[in-house]
């Protein structure tokens, strides 16, 4: 049975054709093995599989393989759409394309260009999405970042508020959204200075997403414009909002499309943005406490 299997697979095998391909497909199972799945159901048969198609590279393009990964995603996922993170429903559309790229025998290139494209729709939609629910009116951050465990760091050097306060400030919230009681409130600690930052944060960060939706839409292949737009677009998001999900997969996706002088600036930002998982925030309380 186990050599029937074996047999079968390996008819279905195919060889990268490129360097490019290679790192395209390497990352993909990357991503699925760290974080590609919901419920840990499907997350045990992933991370075994992918971890094995990473281990035998030559099983790494299986046509087979890629399939079932792709209908295991779209089962499972689609069990919790409504539930689940952005970036899963994303990195599902990506894999399909994969799936799609091998059984059709298409070139290289339309991985490229439906990853170029991938990126500036999944960049429109989160302007308009934004813009729908008012993110251009003031304080639609500001509440947040007086509360947010991610955030604390930031407002604690913004506004120099003491990092018991933001604390106590978290801890009043989660009471009201475990308890809630008419009429109650809370009142957080904040400046009009910190407001008038946040704001302005919000509506350049508004600006630079757009920005990076017209370039993948609209700008030629070989521009390295976008690259540079979209590493720094990562760079100066994902080290504030720590989302790791959301920012791998947009990196891969830059992969997959990038030039080859390029591709080595991306691989630097995906290496990179794994420290956001650091808890730079305790360790930064600690040393102040230490000193």
């Amino acid at each position: 049975m186990a050599h029937m299997m074996q047999a079968m697979l390996q008819k279905y095998n195919k060889g990268f054709e490129s360097f490019h391909e290679e790192l395209i497909f390497k990352f993909s199972l990357i991503l699925l093995v760290l974080d590609g799945s919901t419920g840990w159901g499907l997350d045990v048969f992933m991370r075994i599989i992918c971890a094995l198609m990473l281990a035998f590279s030559h099983f790494g393009k299986n046509k087979i393989l890629w399939l079932i990964i792709s209908l295991g995603l779209l089962f499972f996922n689609s069990q919790q759409f409504y539930i689940l993170d952005n970036h899963k429903i994303l990195f599902v559309y990506w894999v399909l394309l994969i799936t799609f790229y091998l059984w059709t025998d298409k070139e290289l290139k339309y991985l490229r260009s439906n990853s170029k494209i991938l990126i500036g729709l999944v960049m429109f939609f989160a302007v308009l999405q934004k813009v729908i629910n008012e993110f251009t009116s003031p304080g639609f951050m500001h509440g947040r970042f007086l509360f947010d465990e991610r955030f604390m760091l930031v407002t604690h050097f913004l506004i120099e508020t003491p990092y018991e306060v933001l604390a106590n400030n978290r801890n009043s919230i989660g009471v009201l959204n475990i308890l809630p009681v008419d009429n109650s409130f809370v009142t957080l600690s904040s400046t009009p200075f910190m407001g008038r930052v946040l704001y302005a944060f919000q509506l350049f960060g508004l600006a630079f997403e757009g920005l990076v939706a017209s370039l993948f839409l609209f700008s030629k292949n070989d521009s390295i414009i976008k690259d540079i737009v979209l590493l720094l677009f990562c760079l100066g998001t994902y080290f504030i909002f720590p989302v790791i999900g959301f920012s791998s997969i947009l990196l891969i996706l830059g992969i997959a499309q990038s030039s080859r002088k390029m591709r080595k600036f991306y691989i630097l930002t995906f290496i990179l943005l794994q420290f956001i998982i650091v808890p730079w925030q305790e360790i930064i309380f600690y040393i102040q406490n230490a000193i």
